[in-house]
């Protein structure tokens, strides 16, 4: 049998033969060897000469220019990386209505998609998204910049990049203060990276100075329309052409760029896959300057920078000039003449990725394929799943596998081998390892060794040992995958998770007191056999839990099984939170929640929290009684009008009709409404109707984009402009313009204690250039700034009245702010005749 133990540090090291091809792929995990055509794994060869390295560093995923990724990658053949200071986790979401680290991991497999395609790889520090920033003093501030400045010296220590490449410029001009802040951490972690007295912890941990070679700024048109002439006047300013074409891979390096940008779709990033030349400007910051014209010129990218290497380099030079396209196994000789050149090195981390590279080019020439496959697509917590463990090579080459005893056994050409192999699941779930522990702006990864990383490999893995024919044997890990067949998508590979044996959520998780008296639901889900589910609610100051004890009694694998609870105040409570304590007599953690994250662009994944919910006492007041809601990007704000006891419908735009808008009190639209949904165009002149015959329309934010689905200035019943005005400290004061507005009175009288305790920001995307029938009814300003008024702007049309807001209600609301639930009620409340 063979343990896996939890505390080991896992690492999954991917190596791609060349590009993914143009097609959508189905399968949803990444297997441990990627078979490739002939051509793909010749470009692959191709990067065995190459002995340098590029990292490029920014803020967020999708900040990174795929063009010049794509290129460095395929057309120099570097060795090519991204470090991305944050997960994007405080991001908008056009996909679904994930935020937050719900969210940071949709951002984080995205851009994980995204170097598969354009073959990168990807690193990130521990630092998370907080929100729009105004400048890096604050970043740095919530951060902490020199724990953030450590990791950036971290992956350049382990990346070992000569060249660096910032997206952003050090100062206010780079717009967002994280991309401020991404600049300045890369210079000063350029001379600190190869400080040995700078964060000497890390090389207590294994790593090595490293001194990069030089530092370039990678400018844009999009922000400077006369870069051109500049780079032609300043003799600092490099130009390389990145549209070039690699008939190896069928396309275009800008056109592999467009599909890399087009997985960021969660930001609505998809992009066109050019052709020609495409150029981009790198202006010279620090280091060794460039000789010629060339931004590598000076810099020795062959092997003769290293000792000892000349057997390796004329190796892979005998490697490339008899490579047989169509027949790809000849060349399993002299790649095994290079494992063994290399395994004659001095320890190095480019000997240790080489010989990476050969072993999957050593699979991929024989057409072979490790491949692990469970029965389902989980495994709980301390039990046993028999795995098959599959091996194929197709090709003459003869292949062995080295079984667990140690035995050899030849692997037939296109003939399954097949073994069963028993693994006992660790007694904790799979999760992405930086949400394990809680976490403020910085995420708290207490192994060392996955800092900087982007992901850990699943826990479930099979070992496996190859041997060659000249002697050379490949060892490996395989994950364990489930596969099935989807009658449209067809072949539907995923990841096999270890998951706990019972997942508890509440129904609301946030369950909002208005009064004495809450009611939630408990929900338990089992996902094994079970002789008992026992629950009880504890440690819940000021408020008493009916009933704190429940029993859900025996469960069976995949059944559900509910239970009422009631909270009551006992005085004048405040927020709290019980800890579920649960009971199973099963291995493994029972007090969990668990939450899947499923998109057909990248792997499905879960994440924990713990298993409670959380009561908040709310004083608000509503006169509506049925809203409807259009739905836009997505949010959750439908639930949390739920939960003022307000009857809430999804209305599809496509179907509505006058008759069916007059069945409502008031009608709220989703973020970005007006951004992604279509049938808007058409219906926004009956919602304006509707709004004359004495209807509540509530606009919440949309963005002053190209696929808006009407001008902004049609949106309302007289014209005002989107801009991009936001107030980004949510401890901003506001300033109530008109102290006596309906919107400030009726039926709660808002006061400066309701924007206390607000997550974030207090809003974005605000109007301005209003026609004088609105109404701007609260000012705010960040720090040193102008205030601006256009978060809440209302106007009174026909018997209605119209309202835009700017305010960040969908991030408010889901986090119980009360005084945010108290103002919401006020938008959707009936209008005083």
């Amino acid at each position: 049998m063979i343990s896996l133990r939890m505390g080991a540090t896992r690492i999954m090291v991917i190596a791609l033969i060349g590009c993914a091809p143009p097609v959508a792929v189905q399968v949803q995990a990444q297997r441990s060897t990627y078979p490739a055509d002939a051509a793909r794994i010749l470009h692959q060869m191709e990067k065995l000469p190459v002995v340098g390295s590029v990292l490029y560093v920014a803020a967020h995923p999708d900040d990174e220019n795929t063009r010049l990724i794509a290129w460095l990658s395929n057309g120099r053949k570097v060795r090519t990386g991204y470090l991305s200071l944050t997960r994007g986790d405080g991001g908008q979401n056009l996909i679904g209505r994930e935020l937050g680290d719900a969210l940071g991991i949709i951002r984080t497999e995205e851009l994980l998609a995204a170097r598969r395609i354009d073959g990168g790889e990807q690193f990130f520090t521990r630092a998370s998204d907080f929100g729009f920033s105004k400048n890096a003093e604050e970043s740095f501030a919530k951060w902490g910049k020199q724990e953030v400045l450590s990791d950036v010296v971290r992956v350049i220590r382990m990346f070992r990049p000569d060249i660096i490449i910032t997206r952003f410029p050090p100062d206010r001009s780079a717009g967002h203060g994280h991309h401020e802040a991404s600049a300045i951490l890369a210079l000063e972690a350029f001379d600190l990276a190869g400080d040995p007295k700078a964060f000497p912890e890390q090389l207590e941990q294994g790593l090595q100075p490293w001194k990069p070679s030089r530092l370039f700024f990678n400018g844009s048109t999009w922000w400077n329309k006369d870069l051109a002439g500049l780079a032609q006047q300043d003799k600092d300013w490099y130009t390389v052409d990145v549209g070039g074409y690699d008939p190896l891979l069928g396309l275009g390096y800008s056109e592999i760029a467009g599909r890399s940008r087009s997985m960021h779709k969660s930001q609505g990033f998809g992009a066109a896959e050019t052709r020609g030349e495409q150029l981009e400007y790198l202006h010279f910051e620090k280091g060794d300057r460039p000789k010629g014209s060339d931004i590598f010129g000076g810099l020795d990218l062959t092997w003769g920078r290293m000792a000892g290497t000349t057997k390796v380099a004329t190796a892979i030079q005998d490697l490339l000039a008899s490579y047989d396209l169509r027949a790809p196994e000849k060349s399993v000789p002299r790649l095994e003449t290079l494992a063994a050149a290399l395994d004659a090195l001095r320890p190095s981390p480019w000997k240790d990725f080489s010989r990476r590279r050969v072993d999957d080019l050593l699979l991929a020439v024989t057409g072979t394929v490790v491949e692990a496959l469970a029965p389902g697509p989980y495994v709980v917590t301390g039990d046993t799943v028999h795995v098959s463990l599959n091996l194929l090579t197709r090709s003459p080459a003869a292949v062995q596998y080295i079984g667990p005893d140690g035995q050899p056994v030849g692997l037939r050409i296109n003939e399954v081998h097949g073994e069963t192999v028993p693994l006992t699941a660790p007694l904790e779930p799979d999760q992405p390892f930086w949400l394990v522990h809680p976490h403020g702006a910085l995420f708290d990864i207490r192994d060392p060794k996955l800092i900087g990383l982007a992901t850990a490999s699943t826990q479930l893995q099979v070992p496996y040992a190859l041997r060659f024919p000249g002697g050379t044997t490949v060892e490996g890990t395989t994950p364990v995958l489930y596969r099935t067949v989807d009658r449209v998508k067809g072949d539907v590979t995923e990841y096999c998770e270890v998951v706990p044996p019972v997942s508890i959520t509440a129904r609301p998780n946030l369950l909002l007191v208005n009064g004495k008296e809450g009611r939630t639901q408990l929900e338990a889900e089992a996902f094994t056999d079970l002789d008992h589910v026992d629950l009880r609610c504890e440690l819940m100051a000021e408020w008493d839990v009916e009933p704190a004890t429940l029993a859900f009694g025996e469960m069976q694998a995949g059944t559900y099984k509910a239970l009422p609870v009631t909270v009551t105040a006992t005085r004048q409570p405040g927020s709290n939170s019980p800890y579920i304590r649960v009971g199973t007599g099963h291995a493994g953690p029972c007090n969990l929640t668990r939450r899947v994250i499923q998109y057909d662009h990248i792997p499905r994944r879960s994440w924990y929290t713990p298993a409670t919910f959380r009561a908040e006492p709310l004083d608000a007041q509503v006169n509506a009684k049925r809203v409807g809601y259009i739905m836009g990007a997505g949010d959750d704000v439908p639930d949390a009008l739920r939960q003022l006891g307000v009857d809430v419908d999804l209305i599809d735009p496509g179907a509505a009709t006058p008759a069916i808008l007059a069945q409502y009190d008031a009608i709220v639209l989703g973020i970005r409404a007006y951004n992604v949904v279509q049938p808007l165009k058409a219906l926004n002149p009956d919602l304006l109707q509707y709004v004359h015959n004495g209807g509540i329309m509530v606009v919440q934010y949309t963005t002053l984009s190209r696929d808006m689905v009407l001008p902004d200035t049609l949106i309302g019943p007289y014209p005002f402009h989107l801009t991009r005005g936001r107030v980004t400290v949510e401890e901003a004061p506001p300033t109530f313009l008109y102290p006596r507005h309906p919107l400030l009175n009726t039926p709660n009288t808002i006061t400066a204690a309701d924007f206390d305790g607000w997550v974030q920001e207090r809003g974005l995307y605000f109007a301005g250039g209003m026609a004088p029938q609105y109404t701007p009814v609260i000012a705010w300003n960040d720090p040193g700034e102008e205030p601006l008024d256009g978060a809440l702007v209302a106007c009174d049309y026909g018997k209605g009245r119209f309202v835009y807001t700017g305010i960040s209600f969908f991030r408010q609301l889901p986090a119980g702010v009360p005084g945010a639930y108290r103002l919401f009620a006020n938008l959707i409340s009936k209008k005083e005749n």
